[in-house]
C-alpha cells in the first residue's frame, strides 16, 4: 500500500490519510494552502549590459584580395601612363619628321628654283654670245634666236642653239656653256660638227660683198 510522510514529524502514513497519527498534522488542509514563492532579490536585479564582443580580425583571404586589387590598380595606372607617354613621343616624332620633310622640300624647291633661274639667265645671255661666234669667228650671215639648256655638270651647261638668217634658213647646233664670264661674255663652244652644219646652211658674209 502506498504511503506518504508527515511533513511535520516525518511519520509514515497511508496515502489516503487525512491526519498524521503521531502529531495530528492535517494533510488536506495544508495541501490547499497556496504556496507563495519567495522572490529572490538577486533575480529581480536587471541583468548587466554586456559590452559588444570585439569583431574578429579580417581573414587572410580578404587581405590578399585587397593586396591583389591594389597591385592590379597600380599596374593599370602604369600601363595607361606608359601608353600616354608613348603616344606623345610618337606624335612628337611625327611632327619632327614632317618638319624635316617640309624643310627638305622647301630647300629642294628653292634650289631647283635657283637652278632654273640660273639656266634662264644663261640661256638668254648665251644667245648674243652664240651670235658673236657665228658672225665673228665663222663669218656667217646668221644669228642665234634661242638657246635651250638640257643638262649640267658642275659649272658647265649642255644644250642646243637655234640659228636662222634673213632668208628663212634655220638649223640647230649643240653648245656647251661654261658659267664663267670673260669680258662680260659667257664662254660658249659650238660642239661637234656644228661649224660644218652652220657653214652648209648659211651664207658667208663674204658672199654678200
Amino acid at each position: 500500500m502506498a504511503e506518504k510522510f508527515c511533513p511535520n514529524c516525518g511519520t509514515p502514513a497511508p496515502a489516503n490519510a487525512s491526519f498524521c497519527r503521531n502529531c495530528g498534522y492535517h494533510f488536506e488542509k495544508q495541501a490547499d494552502k497556496a504556496v507563495t514563492p519567495s522572490v529572490d532579490a538577486e533575480t529581480s536585479r536587471p541583468a548587466p549590459t554586456q559590452a559588444p564582443a570585439p569583431q574578429a580580425p579580417q581573414s587572410n583571404q580578404h587581405k590578399w584580395l585587397v593586396i591583389i586589387g591594389a597591385v592590379v590598380g597600380l599596374a593599370v595606372v602604369i600601363v595607361i601612363t606608359m601608353s600616354v607617354v608613348f603616344q606623345k613621343q610618337q606624335e612628337a616624332k611625327q611632327r619632327a619628321e614632317a618638319a624635316s620633310v617640309s624643310r627638305v622640300s622647301s630647300s629642294k624647291a628653292a634650289k631647283e628654283s635657283s637652278i632654273q633661274e640660273t639656266e634662264r639667265t644663261l640661256s638668254k645671255d648665251a644667245v648674243d654670245t652664240v651670235t658673236d661666234v657665228i658672225q665673228d669667228q665663222f663669218n656667217l650671215d646668221a644669228k642665234c634666236t634661242s638657246v635651250t639648256i638640257e643638262s649640267k655638270s658642275g659649272n658647265q651647261y649642255f644644250g642646243y642653239a637655234k640659228v636662222s638668217d634673213d632668208y628663212d634658213d634655220e638649223t640647230s647646233v649643240d653648245v656647251t656653256i661654261t658659267d664663267v664670264k670673260y669680258d662680260d661674255s659667257l664662254s660658249v663652244e659650238i660642239d661637234g660638227d656644228g661649224h660644218a652644219t652652220l657653214s652648209d646652211t648659211f651664207y658667208s658674209n663674204d658672199d654678200d660683198e
